[in-house]
């Protein structure tokens, strides 16, 4: 028999099975570390590109609003302030206090449709001002339509420089088949006048959404994910070309003295799932201008954006 150890036997041995099971606990705990990382960063992902989205399509629907806003009156280099625009059927007769009017939720201002895509909540807005630049009647005779304007469009033509040192003289009128015929004069500019209506309607997926209503294109949503939008307007009382309060639309007495329009959008997120219980956000629900804490029925995220815009030819 030989003394010496079977070395060969004792290199051939393989892990215990308490080895083993640590092996594999340890995987474990790495695995799982793993995809809860990945988990966390996939949600925080989620949560930012949700965020993302929301802050963009209020942008976007706020800096829309501001433009057309800041024009309502307008007529190019006039306004509806300093005169009210003659105007040739079937063209609208408009006056000052027309420019910019309003409705708390429930109530519609001109230009929100009935039956296109109803309004569903919030507060509503219409503006009439002209849109864009001009051209001059001279260069539409001379058959050049730089800014694609189409037949029945309404369009604002104005004397800039009557004779006599006159106040400018602005006639509304609907366009002609042929724009080379445009009645005026060869100096005047000529300027899409249209009315831009906003509301919140479904859209075909059934998610609310801003509305945008023209005159002269007819209804296009805007922007997806807005809950609800709520609209206070500022009241100049003493003439001196600043809002002194602020009011809801059932609170305007004069719209001809409305100088400035406070608007708040409550978006939601794209997705559900984003928050760890039911969000509770603030706004003015129920048009006493002052704003209401409600529970969200969701987990989706909600975020008010607001602004305020000044009507520039009622603040110079």
């Amino acid at each position: 028999m030989s003394a010496h150890p079977n070395y060969s036997r004792i290199g051939q041995r393989g892990f215990g099975l308490v080895e083993m099971m640590v092996a594999v606990t340890l995987g474990f705990i790495v695995v799982a570390a793993v995809g809860y990382l990945y988990l966390g960063s996939r949600q925080s992902f989620r949560n930012t590109e949700n965020m993302a989205r929301m802050q963009e399509s209020a942008r976007y629907a706020l800096d829309t609003m501001a433009r057309d806003i800041r024009m309502a009156g307008s007529l190019g280099c006039t306004s509806m302030g300093e005169a009210a625009p003659n105007f040739v059927a079937p063209a609208p007769g408009l006056t000052n206090a027309m420019a910019v009017t309003g409705g708390d939720t429930g109530t519609d201002p001109l230009g929100v449709p009935a039956a296109t895509v109803p309004r569903v909540a919030g507060d509503a807005l219409s503006v009439w001002g002209s849109q864009g630049s001009s051209v001059t009647v001279a260069s539409l005779t001379a058959g050049a339509n730089p800014y694609a304007y189409k037949e029945n469009d309404i369009l604002a033509v104005v004397t800039c420089r009557p004779a006599a040192d006159a106040p400018p003289v602005g006639i509304l009128r609907s366009a002609p088949v042929d724009l080379t015929t445009l009645p005026g004069a060869p100096a005047d500019e000529v300027m899409e006048f249209d009315r831009f209506s906003y509301y919140i309607g479904n859209n075909p997926a059934g998610v609310r959404s801003l509305y945008r209503n023209s005159v002269n294109d007819g209804a296009a949503e805007l922007v997806e994910g807005v809950e609800d939008m709520q609209i206070m307007y500022g009241i100049d009382i003493n003439n001196d070309r600043a809002a002194d309060q602020y009011q809801t639309a059932s609170g305007v007495a004069n719209w001809e003295q409305v100088v400035s329009v406070r608007i708040s959008l409550l978006m939601a997120s794209p997705d559900n799932n984003l928050t760890a219980a039911a969000q509770t956000y603030r706004i003015d629900a129920d048009d006493d201008g002052t704003p209401d804490a409600i529970v969200a029925g969701d987990r989706r995220i909600y975020q008010t954006f607001s602004t305020t815009v000044g009507i520039r030819n009622r603040l110079q």
